[in-house]
């Protein structure tokens, strides 16, 4: 396997939607008809394989992460995203602080990207509707009347913006939006389970993180909150055979032990410390656990490098 290169993980993750600048394969003669979504599912056991309709899941139990410590201040932080912002503004819904659940499934790695977006939210119908009478959306013409849809311009994204169900909006694609207002009127598993955060599903993992070799295919990540109140995090992958896992694992931990560096661990508080990445078979596996101040310092971080406002510090004679 080839050894990574020095600045792989600094090219590894700039945006939601990094896995769009990979390089793209020759284009042929005529390019075929674009596959439908598949309905969404999330089981462990399905046969998605790289470049299907399934290739990235994600799954965000929004409840549940406000109720912990640190999902609560990473929320708090993407809330204040200048897109976010105007998206509530013209819908009511603030899916960070609003939202029961978001689930995003689709072709490629990207929030919103060319994905269906999916909000299960606790706003009042009726004030949903209020709010997006004034938010200067235009008419889908398509849309079946039960569907509320409306094509809209928001989350950097023109898309359409469905109600499929009571409590649920739905940002996806204008090309498919007739066949997903059918799809997410039906109830569907959004992804959620007991006990985690946040699940995602990437076919070809390569493609988002460029150290990976392209063999290591079908990575899946949870995270959890930690009892400290910080952050546990798992990811798997496989691999082609139990020699190139190992070799993989070997790679990945020396590109941490060399990319870490005093100022790394400065600034996050040695977050990269605590990542464990070994080979099980054809498994790759990894885990790493980010206390309170680690999981703070990226947030902290991330804010200043998205030029965000910093968190209002709490007023202590305020109980």
């Amino acid at each position: 396997m080839p050894a990574p290169t020095s600045d792989a993980l600094d090219a590894s993750v700039t945006s939601w939607n990094v896995g769009d600048a990979a390089t793209a394969p020759a284009p042929a003669p005529a390019a075929p008809a674009r596959a439908p979504l598949p309905e969404p599912s999330f089981g462990a056991t399905e046969s998605v394989k790289p470049g299907d309709g399934h290739g990235f899941r994600l799954s965000v139990a929004l409840r549940a992460a406000r109720a912990s410590r640190s999902g609560a201040m990473a929320l708090k932080m993407l809330s204040v995203i200048p897109e976010v912002i105007d998206g509530k503004a013209r819908t009511g819904i603030d899916p960070f602080a609003d939202g029961e659940w978001l689930f995003v499934y689709g072709a490629k790695v990207g929030v919103p990207g060319p994905n269906a977006n999916v909000v299960k939210h606790a706003k009042a119908e009726a004030d949903v509707t209020r709010t997006m009478a004034d938010g200067g959306f235009e008419a889908w013409d398509a849309a079946p009347p039960s569907t509320g849809g409306v094509r809209a311009e928001i989350y950097g994204v023109k898309d359409v913006l469905l109600r499929p169900q009571p409590g649920i909006v739905a940002l996806v694609p204008g090309d498919r939006a007739g066949e997903l207002a059918v799809v997410l009127a039906k109830p569907f598993d959004s992804g959620v389970r007991p006990g985690e955060l946040a699940r995602a599903f990437v076919a070809e993992p390569a493609r988002l993180l460029r150290f990976l070799p392209a063999e290591v295919v079908r990575a899946s990540v949870i995270v959890r909150a930690a009892p400290d109140g910080g952050l546990d995090a798992s990811a798997e992958a496989d691999c082609p055979d139990a020699a190139q896992c190992k070799a993989t694992a070997t790679a990945i931990e020396e590109l941490v032990r060399t990319q870490n560096s005093l100022m790394v661990r400065f600034v996050t508080k040695n977050l990269l410390g605590g990542l464990v990445v070994r080979a099980d078979g054809t498994r790759l596996k990894a885990t790493l656990h980010a206390g309170p101040d680690q999981v703070d310092a990226a947030v902290n971080l991330t804010r200043s490098q998205l030029g965000l406002p910093g968190e209002e510090p709490a007023d202590p004679t305020r109980r």
